[in-house]
């Protein structure tokens, strides 16, 4: 029985879902449980577009308003970020990268790194590339 016949793993649900595992067990071993890949993304995100709402935070991370209402809160009493009153409209808070925040997301840059290249390290880096356009294709990316 070839493995495109197999009931479950023909599905690429399934698939996608034991990727996901194996890429939560990699992060566990390599980061540790002290920081999720979800902050990691919250921190990337502040970083690359500082003083952001939080509507737009989900927008970018594909997340749901009270998971990343629940994980900024979090990293906000973690020290990670900061709430400020938005310069142009004082109705809006906009959240931004505390000092904390920066060396925090400087420590995680290369064990992600590393998370990647052990998650991928059967592929080569055409098979990489194609993988990445074939789930943001999936994703409507």
């Amino acid at each position: 029985m070839t493995e495109e016949s197999r009931e479950p793993q023909r599905h690429t649900g399934f698939l996608l879902r034991r990727a996901q595992q194996k890429h939560v067990a990699t992060w566990q071993s390599v980061i540790s449980g002290d920081t999720t890949s979800v902050q990691y993304g919250v921190l990337a995100v502040l970083d690359r577009r500082p003083a952001l709402a939080q509507k737009e935070i989900c927008d970018e991370l594909d997340l749901d308003r009270s998971t990343v209402a629940d994980i900024c809160s979090r990293m906000e009493k973690n020290g990670l970020l900061s709430r400020i009153q938005d310069r142009q409209d004082r109705r809006r808070n906009v959240l931004d990268l505390t000092p904390a925040g920066r060396a925090e997301l400087a420590r995680l840059r290369p064990l992600v790194e590393e998370v990647q290249d052990q998650l991928t390290q059967s592929l080569s880096s055409d098979e990489l590339r194609l993988l990445r356009n074939l789930l943001a294709k999936i994703l409507g990316d």
